[in-house]
């Protein structure tokens, strides 16, 4: 008897330690589900993970591969060439021959000049090349540059943009729960009124029309809570894709949105003249364009170059009996190329015209983008005050509306558009706070200027 009971605990602590390791993952997997971060920590995530500032520090090493290409302007070309030849032509047996430094009276010989012998020759040849003055290569060489630090800009413009969108999707994270949290608030008041209604109804105090209508109201805001919980869903799937995450993971939100205090953002901020990444990046193409169209110009000027060569000819394999140099310079001057050069100019000039267009344009849309943000900073604070104004009054009607609801002074259909009322206030006030944070995100990224004390 007392072994069946010292058998039995023993039989469950095995299983216990077959089993426990099965949990424990599946543990893990749903702990790895759900990323809880500040949005500070979401914004360092977004810039160690995020695939578009990824995809532009790749931009950034092409054109320092570019860049590097351009040393060639300066810097000279070194190579080595090895040729092995049989042949039987006349000129070049008596050629290799001379390079070969082996040509005998009897190599004049009338019948071996004009019907020579299959003839190998083996030749090992260096050669140098001195880039001496190219003015059309140092202004592409130039353009280059500038088109790097375009890209570099455009770097900085990206991880910009980047922390905004973290922002934008961080808020909206914080937005859709707040909806949810006031829509939840007020499907808990239209499910009791529901039921009250429902009790009424039953015994006869209430009209079926009164019943009807609380019903309707509650499926309203299930409806209504459904759509926020999809939109809270999309979200998370895109805050995921900005930290570089996979879509399944739910990431939840530790803060809150701020209020208007904390900030400061100044009148005359339409005033300031932008001056971000973005407008840097465009003008360093600009200034590239610019380079491009007067290296086309020079390309009408002389080109001079070294060069020099060191050869061994033999007869055998890997033979180096014979030896000669060369050194000299090349000027080349490209006179007339069939309007060739001229269109090169024409179509350069015009890639210049339209980056500066471009510039221009961009100017206008980034001080539009200002202005808009700070229309939308200033409505959203005067919404701010209305909202919070209609939120007390709301409540104070709901209240008076319920307790003469339930002393039976008040009809179900009055009491109903107070709660409705009240809600639509609350959820203005969660937008209005959404819309202030996001203007002021949106000021930040266009400025490159912190408005948080």
């Amino acid at each position: 008897m007392n072994l069946k009971i010292s058998y039995v605990p023993k039989v469950y602590l095995i299983l216990m330690l077959f089993l426990l390791p099965v949990q424990l993952p599946g543990q893990s997997n749903s702990n790895d589900d759900r990323l809880t971060v500040s949005l500070q920590e979401a914004m360092e995530i977004a810039l160690e993970q995020n695939f578009s500032i990824e995809q532009a520090e790749f931009d950034v090493d092409k054109t320092e591969a570019q860049y590097r290409q351009t040393n060639a302007v300066f810097l000279p070309q070194l190579s080595f060439e090895y040729n092995a030849v049989s042949t039987n032509d006349p000129l070049n047996v008596f050629g290799f021959k001379l390079k070969q430094e082996i040509v005998s009276q009897q190599d004049f010989n009338p019948a071996l000049l004009n019907d020579p012998d299959a003839y190998e020759n083996y030749s090992a040849k260096f050669e140098v090349r001195q880039p001496l003055f190219n003015p059309d290569m140092i202004m592409q060489r130039g353009a280059v540059k500038s088109q790097l630090n375009s890209a570099n800009e455009q770097l900085h413009g990206t991880r910009n943009h980047i922390r905004y969108q973290v922002r934008n999707q961080y808020y909206s994270l914080i937005l859709h729960i707040r909806q949810l949290e006031v829509i939840g608030t007020a499907l808990e008041t239209a499910s009791e009124h529901r039921r009250q209604a429902q009790n009424f109804f039953e015994e006869g105090l209430l009209s079926k029309e009164d019943f009807l209508a609380a019903r309707v109201y509650e499926l309203e805001m299930e409806s209504r809570k459904l759509n926020t919980e999809n939109q809270l869903n999309t979200a998370q799937e895109e805050m995921a894709l900005l930290l570089g995450l996979d879509g399944s993971v739910k990431v939840i939100p530790t803060e809150n949105l701020d209020g208007i205090e904390g900030t400061f953002v100044p009148s005359d901020i339409t005033d300031i003249q932008v001056n971000n990444a973005q407008t840097r990046a465009i003008e360093q193409r600009v200034n590239a364009a610019e380079r491009m169209s007067k290296s086309a110009k020079f390309n009408f000027l002389p080109k001079i170059n070294l060069f020099g060569s060191y050869e061994f000819n033999d007869s055998e394999f890997a033979g180096f009996d014979a030896s000669s140099y060369m050194i000299g310079a090349n000027l080349r001057w490209n006179i007339f190329s069939g309007f060739s050069q001229a269109g090169k100019v024409m179509e350069a000039r015009a890639d210049y015209r339209k980056a500066q267009s471009m510039q221009q344009s961009h100017r206008f849309e980034m001080e539009n983008r200002v202005r808009e943000a700070y229309r939308t900073l200033e409505h959203a604070e005067n919404e701010l005050e209305l909202t919070e104004e209609s939120i007390a009054q709301s409540t104070e009607d709901v209240k008076i509306r319920t307790n003469r609801y339930r002393e039976g002074m008040e009809r179900t259909t009055d009491l109903l558009e107070a709660e409705t009322k009240l809600a639509e206030a609350k959820l203005k006030n969660v937008m209005a706070l959404y819309k202030y944070n996001m203007s002021i995100a949106a000021l930040e990224m266009l400025l490159e200027q912190d408005f948080n004390n």
